[in-house]
């Protein structure tokens, strides 16, 4: 297994620790989106760059391999545990032996005992936490995995820590082969990647800057770069300087589908965090216009301290109800990026794996179907509608479009513009971007032009 480097240091990371046991207690107590709740946990609290990222480290790893930390832990405990404070100690101590090559294994051991002794209630822990873990040690870490021969989901699922729901539902969509490739990629530290500003800076000038902490990626129109080194986003200049975003080249290839042109009026339906939004705003230029909407002014915020950073003048906040769009006009092009599952984004978002269920999938088709309606009504005549999501699920994409078309004939699945790469169009036609096939993150997208009247 790869594990995780963090160059460790015993005086650093005590307080790391003991930060990502209060995170991991509030996302289970509350679970929801990981960013915000490890942001709620991180504010008023100093760290320095290396610990800040030791708890993103440790909090996401725990949350990405939690059914396998559960699975070793059941072995190495004689009596099923109950209490769920020293669950969550014991995955953290779990997760530094087997996944954090860099943590010697008596300084994961002794710091991990310690987080027993930091509350009273739970110092009487620290035997069953120093003996689990010493245990894991002397078997060589080695944990058993259940028998493929009887049960092969649940192989996959305790091996690759998912649900059992989704490797049902993805063995019969795609087979065992591509599946395991989706599992392990979803387990693969995401690669973060930059967005070039398209003004105000030369490509030139930019690729300087950032030589020593990126390199070039493809991506459309050559803006996107990859981060060679471990940092937050934060700790970037050029971020901050607002002459780059943080976006994954699949995000790229979705406002391609748009294919913005100078002067252009569109609608952003979905707007939050803004990568997109921005993207297409340049593209528009000074003389186009770009409406971002959402639903939750909290959730637009992203998108106007994007576009404040960015210093982008013809962008128009507006917090509405995608469903009920207060506009009376047309818009050249619209994006409706929908709300989904983010089955495609998994290796970003663990934490979805363990939110998310089968009647969610439903909810989201029926939500995104309403969307769609409302997005139609405002596209001009001649104009262009992209649908887009981070979903792997038939019911979110294909079929999606497909219901829309027979309901509106006065839309067409329109032809995908020639910069878009032949091997992310699919045989339908559609925007297609698959981890087990491409290596990045899943993105679905349907170019859709409403007919002349």
């Amino acid at each position: 297994m790869n594990k995780p480097r963090h160059r460790y240091t015993e005086k650093s990371t005590v307080n790391s620790r003991q930060l990502a046991l209060r995170i991991l207690t509030d996302f289970d107590r509350d679970p929801g989106n990981l960013d915000r709740i490890i942001d709620k946990g991180l504010a008023n609290v100093h760290l320095d760059h290396r610990d800040r990222r030791f708890v993103f480290e440790m909090v996401y790893g725990v949350i990405r391999r939690r059914m396998t930390l559960d699975h070793a832990m059941d072995q190495y405990v004689t009596e099923k545990i109950k209490d769920d404070t020293l669950k969550r100690i014991l995955r953290i101590g779990i997760y530094q032996l087997i996944y954090m090559q860099k943590v010697p294994d008596h300084a994961a051991v002794n710091e991990t005992v310690k987080l027993t002794r930091v509350d009273s209630r739970t110092e009487h822990f620290s035997g069953i936490v120093n003996a689990v873990m010493r245990s894991l040690i002397n078997n060589k870490k080695t944990i058993t995995l259940p028998d493929p021969q009887r049960d092969l989901v649940e192989r996959l699922s305790v091996e690759f820590s998912h649900p059992r729901w989704m490797i049902e539902r993805w063995l019969k969509k795609v087979g065992l082969s591509k599946t395991k490739k989706l599992l392990s990629f979803n387990n693969e530290r995401p690669e973060i990647f930059l967005r070039r500003k398209l003004r105000d800076i030369s490509r030139q000038q930019f690729e300087s800057d950032v030589r020593t902490i990126s390199e070039p990626a493809a991506g459309y129109l050559n803006l996107y770069y990859k981060l060679k080194k471990t940092l937050l986003p934060e700790s970037i200049r050029m971020i901050q300087q607002g002459m780059c975003v943080v976006q994954a080249p699949s995000s790229g290839w979705v406002v391609a589908l748009l294919d913005v042109k100078k002067g252009e009026h569109l609608l952003d339906m979905c707007s939050a965090p803004g990568g997109k939004t921005a993207l297409i705003s340049e593209l528009a230029g000074d003389t186009g216009t770009v409406v971002a909407c959402e639903l939750r002014k909290a959730r637009l915020m992203s998108v106007v301290e994007m576009v404040r950073r960015m210093d982008l003048n013809n962008v128009y906040p507006l917090v509405c109800d995608g469903v009920n769009l207060p506009f009376m006009g047309a818009f050249d092009k619209v994006l409706l990026d929908a709300p989904c599952s983010g089955t495609g984004v998994l290796h970003r978002h663990p934490e979805a794996r363990w939110v998310k269920n089968p009647e969610d999938i439903e909810k989201l088709a029926g939500a995104q179907s309403r969307l769609l309606h409302s997005a139609a009504s405002v596209v001009a005549p001649g104009g262009i509608l992209v649908y887009s999501t981070c979903s792997l699920e038939p019911e979110e994409n294909e079929l999606q479009v497909e219901a829309f078309l027979r309901s509106h004939p006065d839309f067409v699945l329109d032809r995908n513009p020639d910069v878009i790469p032949d091997k992310f169009i699919d045989d339908n036609g559609y925007l297609r971007i698959n981890p087990y096939e491409h290596g990045m993150d899943g993105m679905f997208g349907a170019r859709l032009r409403r007919l002349e009247q």
